[in-house]
């Protein structure tokens, strides 16, 4: 289809005006911001592709104007007018003894999907860069509720 992935690359898709930045993906061995990011003029505007929105606390180091993720599908499961039902579970996951977490498999690794659950879906700021978090089209189990699937277009504009 013609489509190339950046991972750990830089594109300038208009010119050295604009990079856009992907990198490889949080947890796999690959994942090196440093190497990528430390390549960058800090004067030129810069868009972030990483699937994993809690690459924003480790991309504060550096000038971001947008990062672009997804990963969390938006919690999968909204509580209306409180948030992501995840953000209660891993709360009450944590008060429960870990002798008794190592023993139940689907209480162990509540942190693996994603640490800050805050930044599951919407627009956030970090430190002094912008985080975008679409909820994407799919789903896993237990599927989705009061979540619905997103596709997001957003429009640059040259200031």
């Amino acid at each position: 289809m013609g489509i190339n992935v950046l991972s750990n690359q830089i594109a300038y898709p208009v010119g050295k005006k604009l990079a856009l930045v992907g990198l490889a993906d949080f947890y796999d061995r690959e994942f090196n911001p440093e190497v990528i990011m430390n390549q960058l003029d800090s004067t030129t505007p810069c868009i972030v592709l990483s699937h994993q929105p809690d690459t924003a606390e480790i991309l504060k180091k550096w000038r971001v104007d947008l990062q672009l993720s997804g990963h969390s599908h938006g919690g999968q499961i909204v509580i209306p007018g409180l948030g992501p039902a995840m953000i209660y579970y891993t709360k009450i996951v944590k008060r429960i003894p870990k002798k008794i977490r190592r023993k139940l498999p689907f209480l162990r690794k509540t942190h693996s999907i994603l640490r800050h659950w805050q930044w599951s879906e919407g627009l956030h700021i970090v430190g002094n860069n912008q985080l975008y978090v679409n909820r994407g089209l799919g789903t896993y189990f237990p599927g989705r509720l009061f979540c619905p699937p997103e596709v997001t277009i957003i429009t640059l504009e040259v200031s």
